[in-house]
């Protein structure tokens, strides 16, 4: 049985216990983990009276992949190999799965 250990360490780089990862290729260090509270829009079509309806409020968590005074994206993957092999000369780690929050419906944002 083979098992490959996946980490992030405390100074926010990755760590893969098979050696896999290479460590030259790290230009950049990975931004900040984020918990992101955002609120949503909730339609009812029914007989519903306002109010009984709320916005509900959800999570995520990812690396702070860019924020400006109207959004605020963060990446669920960080790559520090290119796997794609597309990524050339853009600094490292490349970040995936990107999720655009508007600002307006942000609550807050935690560093973790």
């Amino acid at each position: 049985m083979v098992a490959t250990l996946n980490l992030c360490g405390s100074d926010d780089l990755g760590m893969d216990t098979s050696g896999a990862i290479d460590h030259s290729r790290q230009k950049e260090k990975a931004r900040p983990l984020v918990l992101v509270a955002w609120r949503d829009i909730l339609s009812d079509d029914g007989w519903t009276r306002a109010k009984d309806v709320s916005c509900p409020t959800f999570y995520s968590v990812g690396w702070l992949a860019y924020e400006d005074e109207d959004t605020i994206k963060i990446a669920s993957t960080l790559d520090f190999d290119d796997f794609t092999d597309e990524a050339k000369g853009e600094a490292m780690p490349i970040q995936y799965g990107i999720t655009a929050f508007p600002k307006g419906c942000v609550v807050e944002v935690k560093y973790i």
